[in-house]
């Protein structure tokens, strides 16, 4: 019995001395681990989530109301277009049925008028388009111009080698040591408000 369990013993020890030539690329990922550890703690690396920014940022949360009320107006101003578009159309049909209109020109006369008023919505629908289209590419513009000239503010020391925007999926992964947003995000909008 004592036999057997010393060859247990001596087998266990073995087998413990080879796993630990084994471990040498674990060891290796521990010190990469370590170092990447002793980035972060100094600052290096760091990533901010653009998501938040787009919906904490004040200046963001300001401009995309004022687009919305924009919008809000252009699509009360163009369903209210429509819909005298659309009574005129009625109308003429009614006077059609009930024979209020008698000659081809007088129809015409009138269909024109309202053909008119289509192409008139159609332009002022593209217009607004356009106009929603260039100030969203303004805003836009605008946060870029305010994050880039921050993130200069904010990096002055030179802390960080690397700030990356993390949107979505573009970074897979990234250990929360490097998430920077809160912090980020707070000096902005004390920014904004002392304009």
């Amino acid at each position: 019995m004592k036999k057997i369990l010393f060859l247990a013993f001596a087998l266990t020890l073995t087998a413990c001395n080879s796993n630990k030539s084994d471990n040498k690329p674990a060891a290796e990922s521990n010190k990469k681990e370590a170092a990447t550890k002793a980035e972060v703690a100094q600052g290096r690396i760091a990533y901010v989530e653009l998501d938040s920014v787009n919906s904490r940022y004040q200046f963001c949360i300001d401009q995309n109301e004022a687009l919305t009320q924009e919008q809000t107006g252009y699509a009360t101003t163009l369903q209210q277009k429509a819909a005298a578009i659309q009574n005129g159309m009625t109308d003429l049909q009614k006077k059609v049925q009930s024979g209020q209109i008698t000659s081809e020109a007088q129809y015409n006369k009138i269909a024109q008028g309202l053909q008119a008023q289509q192409q008139q919505y159609e332009q002022l629908e593209q217009q607004y388009a356009e106009a929603i289209s260039k100030k969203t590419s303004d805003l836009q513009k605008a946060l870029q111009d305010s994050i880039d000239n921050y993130i200069k503010e904010y990096n002055a020391d030179g802390r960080f080698s690397l700030i990356l925007g993390k949107q979505s999926v573009s970074i897979l992964y990234a250990a929360p040591g490097y998430d920077i947003t809160d912090e980020f995000i707070d000096g902005l909008n004390k920014r904004y408000k002392k304009k």
